[in-house]
């Protein structure tokens, strides 16, 4: 995506806003106001950016902040969800059964703790006189687990043809296949020990940190997608590419170029060369 600095600067502007206001009662009228943007301008922009629409976007920060507390708090999902301007219980469940694929109390009872649908980030590459975004997620502590586990195996986990899945059955479908996707992920990972993630690192990419028995990990999470997603009535197939890369120097890079091998060997498989 090519984009030029002031547009850029508008939207870091945005995130920030609405990351501040998200228990407040903030609508996108208000982002335009605070931003002294019209509809019609910012509308169009942040979508080509963020790849959601700005209410969008608002709901699903909400909805992820609610569920991402609720794991570490005694207070009840609508409790919290209330604090998050949500006016009742009913509309909160619905919601984020709807956007996510999962009850707040399926998710709850996973005890996962991460984000469903993080802040979003970017990193900026210059390519002559383009300016090319590269959106990111949960990279703060992504950054730090690489960090502080040298020698240590980085797992990439990507969705082959993520956009065939919202052609075929929708966005909303497509959302909660990536939300799922995180879950499956880390439903295999909690049968192993001195895992970090997974995270939700690009739009459709995930990533985690083993220190041992990648093998086997990355085995199961291949067989775990196996099994259709049951979505809003639609069995939805999901493959997966896996790359990796032992922790060093450019270890996201090398664990991306590592995924790339997997999909361009024909998908749905694993590329271990990097630790083998």
């Amino acid at each position: 995506m090519n984009v030029n600095n002031d547009a850029l600067h508008t939207i870091e502007t945005s995130l920030k806003l609405i990351e501040n206001n998200l228990t407040e009662k903030m609508m996108s009228e208000d982002i335009f106001r605070w931003l002294g943007v019209s509809k019609s301008a910012f509308n169009p922009l942040f979508k080509a950016i963020t790849s959601y629409s700005l209410n969008q976007y608002i709901r699903y920060r909400r909805l992820s902040e609610v569920a991402y507390q609720c794991q570490n708090s005694e207070q009840s999902a609508y409790q919290i969800a209330h604090h998050y301007q949500y006016q009742s219980h009913e509309a909160f469940y619905r919601a984020f059964k709807r956007y996510f694929g999962i009850s707040i109390n399926q998710y709850r009872s996973t005890q996962f703790n991460s984000q469903i649908f993080p802040p979003i980030h970017y990193t900026i590459v210059k390519k002559g006189e383009k300016i090319v975004i590269n959106k990111e997620m949960n990279q703060p502590i992504i950054s730090e687990t690489i960090l502080n586990h040298p020698g240590s195996i980085l797992v990439d986990v990507d969705i082959d043809h993520f956009m065939s899945v919202n052609e075929k059955y929708g966005y909303s479908v497509g959302d909660a296949v990536l939300a799922q996707t995180l879950l499956r992920i880390k439903q295999v990972c909690d049968n192993y020990e001195h895992i970090k993630g997974p995270w939700r690192y690009g739009n459709d990419e995930f990533l985690f940190v083993t220190k041992g028995n990648a093998k086997e990990i990355v085995d199961e999470i291949l067989k775990a997608f196996e099994i259709p997603m049951l979505i809003q009535q639609h069995s939805v197939d999901v493959s997966i590419s896996i790359g990796t890369a032992i922790i060093a120097d450019d270890s996201i890079n090398r664990a991306q170029r590592s995924m790339l091998k997997a999909k361009q060997q024909g998908k749905k498989r694993a590329d271990l060369s990097n630790i083998e």
